[in-house]
């Protein structure tokens, strides 16, 4: 157990159930089981390391590759006979007589486990298919279990006719803390992405190599992306991106490492703007730079770029988002979600009525209204909004009439999967939340393409 735990951290619990419910060698398996979860969650992993670990026959099926049934079949029976290339299956009933010719051929009752990751695209398919696979132990002779690895519940998958209900896991996001440990354990990767783009000298090397330097960069850096973002791999891609940034000035010698308040003033602002290129992998990589003494033009023009490279990614966060083929209702969705996301829910009214009334001005309201710029709300991140409250704003700042259809709600379906709205893990099923995860030079940006100024309904610019 030792062994998987060190392959896979944070995720003991997890595979203690898989090994509980995989059992021996000579056990039956259990029919079928549905793990769900989050992306990078770490479901497939946990998966292929207890099979890889306890050995057994598995054939682990893509779903986004196996884009037919057709494909599917064969890449099942291929993986059976060890990548044989003359297989052809075309249909549910060559499988099983397939299988049933594989299990006449088998000299012990051996556990066979079919793994089909991205499971969600059995809903593009013919729903008796993935029945099929729920019950495949009934319609051949072999100890086989099936494995269906997606970041839906089961619920969302509906069959007209009854089938056989899966064993179910779920696989919960990583907290800050588990998030922390797993960065940290890439941290020789961190410093030699740093190096590979700079001429580093060798003391300056010994100090980037300090797990200290790295521990306060990976604190710093959770602090601002842990509450938009619970990501593993998008946190990964961004601290690699941040950390080369926040070891620039210790390279040029103007900040040392041990000095953490001059870091942490030159890593904040750097923070926040890399926070509104979220999930859009836009990043402007520099040239290597010499260290500090050797070349005073050199330094002077990589001073220059690195000053220049927080406007440039800017301006390339603008062009992206003009350049964005939304359809004109799902740029709208999107305006109205940001709206909803960085004002308060008490002044909607004021805000998109026109007819709102006369409001008295207090002494409290003055004073709200003289705050710093560290706690604007367009600063202090996206608030969670009910869907309800999102369709409102929706028809309050759309000028033409449009009914509430079903391809309208799918539309914030797709800016959900788009990753421009986040959904919220604690949901009630009857009143679905949301939150806008994208910034407010992206959304200024969407919004001129339809001639609409996101300025005039903030509250923070009134």
């Amino acid at each position: 157990m030792d062994e998987l735990n060190e392959k896979v951290p944070c995720r003991k619990t997890q595979l203690q159930d898989l090994l509980d419910l995989m059992g021996e060698d000579d056990e039956p398996l259990p029919v079928s089981v549905f793990i769900s979860g989050d992306m990078a969650t770490g479901k497939s992993l946990c998966v292929n390391t207890v099979l890889q670990y306890l050995g057994f026959k598995h054939v682990i099926i893509n779903c986004i590759e196996c884009y037919t049934p057709k494909i599917m079949y064969e890449a099942i029976l291929t993986g059976l006979y060890d990548n044989q290339l003359d297989i052809k299956c075309d249909s549910l009933w060559e499988l099983m007589n397939n299988l049933n010719a594989y299990s006449a051929e088998q000299t012990r009752y051996e556990p066979i486990v079919l793994v089909f990751d991205r499971a969600e695209r059995f809903q593009n398919m013919d729903q008796s298919i993935m029945s099929t696979f729920l019950r495949l132990r009934e319609f051949c002779s072999l100890n086989i279990c099936t494995f269906f690895i997606t970041y839906l519940i089961y619920d969302n998958f509906y069959f007209k006719t009854g089938v056989r209900q899966p064993i179910t896991m779920y696989f919960p996001n990583y907290n800050k803390d588990e998030l922390f440990k797993i960065i940290f354990l890439h941290q020789k990767a961190f410093v030699r992405h740093v190096t590979s783009y700079h001429i580093v000298d060798h003391g300056i090397k010994e100090d980037l190599e300090r797990p200290e330097l790295f521990e306060n960069f990976l604190n710093a850096f959770l602090s601002v992306f842990y509450r938009p973002c619970r990501d593993l791999i998008e946190l990964h891609y961004m601290a690699k991106v941040n950390f080369a940034k926040y070891c620039e000035p210790i390279i040029r010698n103007e900040i040392k490492s041990t000095d953490l308040p001059k870091l942490w003033r030159h890593i904040a602002p750097i923070l926040k703007v890399s926070l509104e290129l979220l999930y859009l992998r836009i990043h402007t990589s520099t040239p290597a730079t010499t260290s500090a003494g050797t070349n005073n033009e050199s330094t002077e023009l990589q001073n220059l770029n690195f000053k220049n490279t927080l406007k440039e990614e800017l301006l390339s966060t603008k062009a992206f988002a003009q350049s964005f083929e939304l359809p004109f209702y799902s740029k709208f969705l999107l305006i109205a979600a940001y709206l909803a996301s960085y004002n308060p829910p008490k002044e909607d009214k004021r805000l998109f009525m026109k007819n709102h009334g006369k409001q008295r001005k207090r002494m409290q309201q003055v004073k709200a209204k003289a705050k710093i710029t560290e706690k604007l709300n367009t600063q202090l991140g996206p608030k969670v909004f009910t869907l309800d409250r999102l369709l409102a704003i929706f028809y309050a700042i759309l000028e033409e009439k449009t009914g509430l259809t079903s391809n309208l709600l799918s539309q914030i379906a797709t800016l959900v999967e788009l990753k421009l709205l986040a959904g919220s893990k604690e949901i009630d099923l009857d009143t679905p939340k949301y939150k806008c995860i994208v910034g407010y030079d992206f959304i200024s940006a969407v919004a001129q393409t339809v001639g609409f100024n996101v300025r005039k309904y903030l509250y923070d610019f009134i």
